[in-house]
């Protein structure tokens, strides 16, 4: 195992701390700091057939919709683990595991919904450090109301 390669795995974990960070605080527009500009997001197994993200953007926009404060969902608290990092040169993936909390406003006011899965990702080395490409999000458990982290209607 090269000095390189402890150093890289270390800035590619920081990146889903990141993540986590930036989820929790809700200032999703700082997702730059964890995905390329042209991400993919593949969402199918957890979310829904055809649930899939084209850029950042749309990522982004998502979040806010459905995270943000006039969602469902009120404070959140993310979590990753068990990191399994490969690294080629500029090119890396990663298969992390998460557990999430979202605690319901709104429409779903006391509920809470929790779920433990993985980010399976491939990431790329940019002028600004590691950044996620791809993304398959997976979910293993859930439990809860999952509306707690969906829009509000009306």
């Amino acid at each position: 195992m090269s000095l390189q390669y402890l150093i890289d795995k270390d800035a590619i974990e920081q990146v889903y701390v990141r993540y986590c960070e930036i989820v929790d605080a809700k200032t999703f527009d700082d997702m730059h700091e964890v995905f390329t500009e042209d991400a993919t997001g593949d969402y199918t197994q957890a979310l829904g057939p055809g649930v899939i993200s084209p850029d950042r953007a749309s990522l982004i926009a998502s979040m806010h919709a459905n995270l943000g404060p006039d969602s469902n969902c009120g404070a959140t608290h993310h979590n990753v683990g068990n990191f399994r990092v490969r690294v080629d040169g500029d090119h890396a993936h990663a298969k992390v595991h998460y557990y999430a909390e979202h605690l319901g406003q709104g429409d779903y006011a006391g509920e809470q919904y929790s779920m433990w899965g993985q980010y399976e990702d491939d990431l790329v080395r940019t002028v600004d450090g590691w950044r996620v490409k791809a993304r398959v999000y997976t979910c293993a458990i859930s439990r809860g109301p999952a509306a707690v982290t969906s829009a509000r209607v009306g």
